[in-house]
This record gives C-alpha cells, structure tokens and sequence, in this order.
C-alpha cells in the first residue's frame, strides 16, 4: 500500500474531542471515515479493513494500545497518533508488524469537545498540523489534513517534545498569564470579569502585530522604551512575591528582545537589567 488510493478510508480510534473535532471535519469533506471508542472488536476490524488510521487516545495510552493493534495490523496500513508530544517512535510495535508509522498533531487548542466542535465545523479553521514519521505516511497525512483545511508543517521526531512546549508556553502559559493580569487588576479593586473583557482587544491586537512585525520587533512597553523609572514603579507596586519574581523574569528576557533592536543606549540597558536582576523584592 504505497500509493493513496483515491477515498481512502479512515478510522479513527479514541472519540474525545480530538477524534471527534476531526471526524466532524472529514465528514464535511466526505470523506469515508469512522469513529471508535473503546471497543476491541471494532479497533482490531479497523486495523484489518482501514487504509488509515489515526490513534486519538490520551498519550499515556498510545503506546500500549499500539501493542495491542499491531497483531491486527495489516502490510503498509498507516498508522498515526496525534500526540504533540510523542513521536512515531512509540508506534514500533506497529511498525515491525508492517504498518506505515507517524504522529500528526493538529496545533490547536481543546478545552472541551464542545468547544473543539466549534472550532472545526469547516474547513476554514486556519490551524496548523505538524507531521513526521515514515515516508510514505507523511505523505499522505499531509494530504489528508489539508483536506481538512489544515496547514502542514513537516517536523523531526526528535524535536517533538521540545516543539510541544513551545506550544504550552504559546496556550497554557499564556493563559497562566492572564490569569496573573486579571490578579493584579483585582488587586486594583477591579472587576476581574470587566478587565478580561477588557483586554481582549489588547490581546488580539499584541497578536496581530507579532504576525505583522515578529517578536523582537513587536514588543512595546515600558521596557521597550527604556522608562526605568515605571517599571520601577511597577515592581513596587506589585503585592505578591510571586508577581515580583514573574515580573522580573519576563522583563530579562524582554530587556534581550530589546537589545536586539539596537534602539536603547549600553546605559539603559545595564540600569535596566540591574532593576529587574535586583530591584526591591518584598518581604
């Protein structure tokens, strides 16, 4: 099985928001699919009967269910798990039985499988996938998912676990800080539900200008144009240690951005850097 046949069939195994966000798209396409749960008659038949079939089962239960799938397996059927952060690698078992192995992961976030149904009801959702694996699987991932309106990156299986934590670092902690900046509003004698409505605008439109402008280039701020004196200000005013240190750490690497772009003197910079390495911790 080298060559794609024209519909390819399609099962997928794990029907949580993943499995079930994707077959919602390949039915939108048309495209000759199925979902299943837990059943091991059904995933075995799946093994047996599909051209394709995609692993959408939590990461700590890919490995031993490809163990088990791989004395169903049949020559040259392609086998891919979804997991950002595993490789193909964990698929060996289904590899030495004659699968075609490989991990896609469709980059995006799952909340809930409500919300991943409404974020794939068509194929005009912009997201990304990132694939790597055999060959010939990778081939026809690729085009499968771009079929499903997917942009398709191809990546080395090595790099997967470093590749998934830029991805927590870009969603999750994003989101942590938020949660910070909605804290310090609070502490503001703020609303916390006005200021995250609040924000969204400043948040979409700081998106926006990376996509226009890249980071280095996109930062703005107070570090940005060298105002020691509010970023001062800023760390004296902040009530929690944990903030202070956060604050800090992300202002250093802020201060590196900057100096890349040239804009600020030697001197602002080491005043810079001197604040917020040292600055006036709170007790």
């Amino acid at each position: 099985m080298t060559s794609r046949p024209p519909n390819p069939s399609v099962s997928i195994i794990g029907a949580g928001k993943v499995g079930r966000s994707l077959y919602q798209l390949m039915g939108l396409v048309g495209m000759n699919a199925s979902l299943i749960g837990r059943d091991p008659a059904a995933q075995g038949k799946a093994m047996r009967t599909a051209d394709i079939v995609l692993l959408t089962v939590p990461d700590g239960k890919i490995p031993a269910l490809a163990e088990t799938l791989a004395t169903e397996c049949q020559d040259g059927t392609i086998v891919a798990h979804c997991s950002g952060a595993l490789s193909s690698h964990c698929l060996t078992a289904i590899q030495q039985a004659g699968g075609r192995t490989a991990s896609i992961h469709p980059l995006n976030t799952f909340p809930s499988v409500d919300a991943a149904l409404a974020r794939f009801n068509s194929v005009t959702h912009q997201s990304h996938a990132f694939v790597e694996g055999d060959p010939v699987a990778v081939d026809q991932l690729t085009t499968l998912f771009r079929q499903l309106g997917f942009e398709v990156s191809h990546m080395n299986a090595e790099s997967k676990v470093l590749y998934h934590a830029a991805c927590v670092f870009a969603c999750n902690y994003l989101t942590v800080l938020l949660d910070v900046s909605v804290e310090m509003a609070k502490q503001a004698g703020l609303s916390g539900d006005t200021f995250l409505s609040a924000i969204k605008p400043l948040v979409t439109a700081t998106l926006e200008n990376l996509h226009q402008f890249g980071t280095v280039e996109g930062l703005s701020g107070p570090i940005a144009r060298g105002d020691v004196t509010t970023v001062g200000a800023h760390l004296d005013a902040l009530p929690d240690l944990d903030q202070h240190r956060l604050y800090q750490a992300l202002g250093q690497r802020a201060v590196s951005m900057v100096e890349q772009r040239g804009e600020l003197s030697e001197a602002s910079l080491i005043e810079l850097r001197t604040l917020l390495t040292e600055g006036n911790p709170k007790p």
